[in-house]
């Protein structure tokens, strides 16, 4: 398979993803304990990739999550471009990659992206002239938002980069 069907597949793999964990979401009990699995995807993908693949990574996650999301699509871009710039520096110093530091690594992203995410979008409101509805931005929204993406990027992080079509993606070009 060539890398270009790869990263076609990517795109809806990430499609997919967002529209499950938008579906998860749009449910009141769960919308608070569903994970970022985008923070999972490039987390578990891009350890992978060469930093030329990795920037292409993060815009097509990034176009996917904006395509199921009222956030800013200019602060899904930035976000999820700062997540992997901050995981390869990590990785020049630490061992990130291991179970429990990207399972830390992905809860700091996730309570960092939902609280800069709420921002962006109450801030797009307000700037609109709309009124901005109350959405407190509570620690255990943070935490329960920190701890299922945890969870997720151990147990299904891994797994993400075993779709169909990732093989090639996961295999550094020589």
């Amino acid at each position: 398979m060539s890398r270009t069907v790869s990263w076609l597949l990517l795109v809806v793999w990430s499609a997919w993803i967002f529209a499950l964990q938008g579906l998860v979401a749009h449910d009141g009990a769960l919308a608070h304990w569903t994970p970022d699995l985008g923070v999972c995807l490039l987390l578990a993908l891009d350890p992978r990739l060469e930093r030329r693949d990795a920037l292409l990574s993060v815009v097509i996650v990034s176009g996917a999550r904006i395509g199921f999301t009222a956030d800013p699509a200019v602060a899904v871009l930035v976000g999820y471009a700062a997540l992997v710039v901050c995981a390869r520096q990590l990785r020049r110093e630490l061992e990130v990659d291991r179970l429990l530091p990207r399972a830390a690594l992905a809860a700091v992203a996730a309570a960092l992206l939902t609280a800069y995410w709420s921002l962006a979008r109450n801030v797009a409101l307000a700037h609109e002239g709309l009124q901005v509805a109350h959405d407190p931005l509570s620690v255990e929204r943070l935490g329960s938002a920190a701890a299922a993406t945890a969870l997720a990027a151990v147990f299904v992080g891994p797994l993400l980069v075993r779709l169909p079509g990732m093989s090639p993606l996961r295999r550094r070009q020589r």
